[in-house]
């Protein structure tokens, strides 16, 4: 149990001596690729790279995902990629960044209509882009992202409201509408969205914040604070026992781009679209609760936690494993990055 106390006119967390839990879990709730995955025998020989024209790695695709494609696909995917199994690699073959799109686009849809794999049933009419030398390689539906492992982008804000009274956090919490298709009814970050080409990121917030919080753009710049960015690999099944074989083993590398909106007290966010069924204001001591009974969505969860260590919150007296926790929500990615 961690217990929340005022020390010093401040809130401190006091973790108890016979306490097993340790904020390494939320972690692994998102990522439990080791790091030494590439040697791994199984992802040898079941994982292909998707390479650019130029031999650019910038995805992952299960071997048996690529032969799926082959058998229900193949024509489309012929146009897109040459495929070699004992290269394990799908290669990109136009230099031309609109007939990748359009063929890439081509695929995704005829393997949409085969109903060829349960991720693209969240079809999304929306992309994401793949990034080389720092610019758009190709645009991804948001739906097949997944399958073709590339590296996604998002935003998070973690809205707060401070009493200057008691020197008290609280936390803006939404829960997930009931009807949404991953992590239904779980708790989330006041706003999180996906970075959708060709939206910049501070105009993802803004847009996001009004979608989801219905919270204007003239509070968004008076309020938010840029933060820093968190990093890692998508993947839950566990390398030891996986033979990267089914789509629960695919792999997505993710970067979120983290805001602190400060808002004061009285200006309240409040649902604006189907996606969020309420809002609560929680203290300190329920949010730390809800995490470790495990609420939250996942990657909401590892926001949370960035948020406490980098208040101080959660630090090296706190958590044993306080070192590693900040080096695996700081992965470096093996594919290229937007920035």
């Amino acid at each position: 149990m961690t217990k929340v106390i005022l020390e010093g006119g401040k809130q401190v967390l006091i973790r108890e001596a016979e306490s097993g839990f340790s904020y390494l879990s939320l972690v692994d709730q998102v990522d439990v690729l080791p790091h030494d995955y590439i040697q791994n025998p199984h992802f040898k020989q079941n994982v292909y790279v998707m390479q650019s024209h130029d031999n650019i790695g910038v995805g992952y695709v299960l071997k048996s995902v690529a032969e799926r494609m082959i058998n229900l696909a193949g024509e489309e995917l012929d146009d897109v990629f040459e495929v070699s199994a004992e290269d394990r690699s799908m290669r990109f073959k136009s230099p031309d960044f609109r007939v990748r799109n359009d063929g890439l686009n081509a695929l995704a849809m005829k393997l949409r209509d085969q109903m060829a794999f349960e991720c693209l049933l969240g079809w999304r009419n929306e992309f994401y882009a793949v990034y080389a030398n720092k610019m758009p390689y190709v645009l991804v539906e948001r739906a097949m992202s997944g399958l073709l492992g590339i590296v996604t982008y998002g935003v998070h804000v973690n809205g707060f409201v401070r009493n200057s009274e008691t020197g008290e956090t609280s936390f803006w919490i939404p829960r997930r509408s009931a009807t949404k298709t991953t992590w239904p009814y779980m708790l989330d970050n006041i706003v999180a969205g996906g970075l959708g080409y060709p939206h910049g990121i501070y105009e993802t917030v803004v847009k996001e914040s009004l979608e989801e919080a219905n919270l204007p753009k003239d509070v968004i710049e008076s309020h938010i604070t840029p933060v820093g960015a968190v990093s890692y690999f998508y993947y839950q099944t566990g390398a030891d026992d996986d033979k990267f074989q089914t789509e629960a083993s695919l792999i997505t590398g993710e970067v979120e781009y983290l805001y602190d909106l400060e808002l004061p007290p009285g200006l309240n966010p409040s649902p604006n679209d189907d996606e969020v069924d309420s809002f609560q204001l929680l203290s300190l001591q329920e949010t730390i609760n809800a995490l470790k009974n495990k609420e939250f969505k996942p990657n909401c969860a590892l926001i949370m936690l960035e948020f406490f260590i980098r208040h101080g919150y959660i630090n090296s007296e706190n958590e044993p494993n306080y070192l590693d926790i900040i080096t695996r929500i700081h992965r470096k990615l093996p594919f290229p990055t937007r920035n």
